[in-house]
């Protein structure tokens, strides 16, 4: 059984994996006109601020805040997410490729 310690790094280095590649700049343009933005492709309909007024911005962050190399603000913002109703399910690469998955090859070697 993994840690509840070992648990938080796995689920994000799955998922960072499955939805950009570890890529921080990534940017995924949606047919609604929105973006996925940064590692973990977060939408710009309702977490973060793009060019289109009147979002939610539940992150209360610019949507190109998510594509920094430091992963700080981009971490409290998919920790919002996850805290909401559908949490992780927002995801579908967490729904796809992580839940339910055993995740710990992901960090094999690491020390936490």
């Amino acid at each position: 059984m993994v840690s509840a310690l070992r648990e938080a790094p796995l689920i994000r280095v799955c998922l960072a994996y499955f939805t950009s590649g570890f890529n921080t700049a990534a940017v995924d343009h949606e047919a609604d006109g929105s973006t996925n933005n940064g590692i973990f492709q977060i939408n710009s309909r309702r977490w973060c601020r793009n060019l289109t007024p009147n979002v939610p911005n539940v992150c209360q962050m610019y949507c190109s805040d998510l594509l920094n190399p430091n992963l700080k603000d981009t971490v409290i913002c998919a920790m919002k997410i996850t805290q909401e109703p559908q949490g992780l399910g927002y995801w579908e690469a967490w729904r796809h490729h992580c839940q339910g998955k055993d995740l710990t090859e992901w960090v094999d070697g690491c020390d936490f």
